[in-house]
Order: structure tokens, then sequence, then C-alpha cells
């Protein structure tokens, strides 16, 4: 089967499985393959014009990353339902553990800060607590108001909101950056280049004239990236570790910038060859 789907427009997705002992399917209750995610889907689960019940699958390595596709899938299609915003929740039961999970979950956080904080690291002076909420409001963050306190209700359609600089962030928008009114800073400074920046400035240039093309990546990256990827396995013992990260791409602070360049390498395989790069930054 892998063979014939490598002369296909599926062949940069079989390296996800091929070293895999088991392949993921997914069957109706009649045994019907309705999938081979992440591959290709099957002809009895294709939607058409006449389709009234739809079911969302969402499969990935990362369960944080699919619950998040899977929230925001739900919430935009539930638009368009006969019984609108509504969708039917299913209950998952692993079959190794038998342990159960019904999604999806649509969960909701209330974040409580502090209008006179977010107004003042945004640069906004002239907003009441009730003119913050009515502007979270407008970008689809019920917001309510006790004194000082403004309680603004994060949802499932906004999972880019992780702190309260995020907040911060949609009052700033809603306000418009244009209309915030621009200040001259209390202490007197004058700025200027560090030395060492000026240096690899120079370099870059060198560099770049000599036909290199230069990377930016991330300071994060995961742990086999520096390890197991390296052939270094102990090299994760002199990393920083992220105590909580929300992703497998940024688990650990890099120790090498080999990494980056190897990825960029490998995300860039169909570019013409003898390609040179060359990569510069700090390292933990």
């Amino acid at each position: 089967m892998f063979d014939l789907f490598r002369q296909t427009y599926l062949k940069p997705y079989l390296q996800i499985l091929e070293s895999s002992p088991l392949y993921p399917l997914i069957t109706d209750a009649n045994g019907v393959v309705l999938s081979l995610p992440p591959i290709i889907n099957g002809e009895h689960s294709k939607i058409t014009l006449s389709t009234k019940n739809v079911l969302v699958e969402v499969t990935g390595k990362d369960r944080e990353k699919t619950k998040i596709v899977l929230d925001t899938i739900c919430t935009m299609f539930s638009e368009y339902c006969s019984d609108q915003f509504t969708c039917e929740a299913l209950e998952i039961v692993a079959m190794s553990t038998g342990a159960k999970t019904v999604t999806p979950k649509m969960e909701y956080r209330t974040e409580k800060c502090s209008a006179k904080e977010m107004c003042m690291k945004s640069g906004i002076t002239d907003l009441s607590p009730e003119n913050v909420a009515d502007l979270l409001c407008r970008m689809h963050l019920p917001s309510k108001v006790e004194g000082d306190i403004v309680s603004v209700e994060v949802g499932p359609t906004r999972h880019d909101i992780l702190h309260q600089c995020d907040i911060e962030e949609d009052i700033a928008i809603a306000y418009g950056y244009n209309n915030i009114p621009k200040q001259v800073p209390n202490l007197y400074t004058i700025g200027t280049e560090q030395e060492v920046n000026k240096l690899t400035d120079s370099i870059r240039e060198e560099i770049a004239r000599a036909g290199f093309t230069e990377v930016l990546t991330f300071s994060l990256c995961s742990r086999d990236d520096i390890s197991n990827s390296l052939r270094i396995p102990k090299a994760i013992d002199q990393a920083v570790l992220i105590a909580n990260p929300k992703t497998f791409e940024f688990q650990v602070v890099r120790t090498q910038l080999l990494p980056g360049i190897l990825k960029t390498v490998s995300c860039n395989r169909k570019m013409p060859l003898h390609s040179r790069y060359s990569k510069w930054g700090m390292l933990c």
C-alpha cells in the first residue's frame, strides 16, 4: 500500500507512519474503513452537498495541538448547524487501558486582571474599567467589571490567549494602535549599539556576501533535537528544561546551533543542492 502511495501526492506524509509497528485506522460500527490518518481519508466518509451529519476527527502526535484544532473546527462548523452553535460530544475509550475521554471539551476559563495595570502596560491612559471591558467584548472576550478588576472569559475560540499580556494586546488592537498617544520616556538615555552586536553584524554581512543564507530559528527546541537526533544522549543533562512546555517543539533551551541548521536543511530538501547556511545566536 505504501509503495502505491509513494507514486502520489501523499509521499511527503508517509514518513510519519512508515517506521511505526502499528498504523491508526478509523472504522465505523460495521467495520468499514473511514480513514487512515494522517495519510488519507476513505471514499465511504466523503462529504457531499447532501451530507447532514459530520464527524470531526483530528489525529496528531501532540495532544494539546489536536485539542486546539478540534475546538476551533467544531466552533467554526457549529455556526452552520441546524441547531446553531451546538455540537455533539463523543466518548473515546482507550483499548489498552479502558480510560474514557469525552471530546470536544469546549472549556472556558476566567482571567482576572487589573484594568489600571493593563492600560498602563499598553500605553492607554484614558480608559475606565468599563471601557476596557467594552473593548474586550469587541474582541470576542466577554468581560465583567468588579471595581478595578476585569474578569475576562476566554472561550474555546481563543486558544491564542495564554497570559495577561495577550489580553493587553487585544485591548490595544480594539482601541487602535494609531490612537495610542505617543509618550516621551521619563528617563534620559542615549541608545548605542553593543560592541558584540556591531561585530556580529559586520561578520554577518561578509558571510552573506560569500553566498551563505542566514538561518533564523527559535531559541527553544525539543529534547530529541539536542540529544538523540545528534547521537549525543547525555546532552540533555546539560540543557535548561522548560517546566510546562505547550508543545514538543519547545521543551528545552538549545545548547547548540547545529539542530536549527539541520532542521532548516530537512525542510528545504526540495531546494537546489549545494545550499550554504550560516547561523548566529546565543546559547544557554
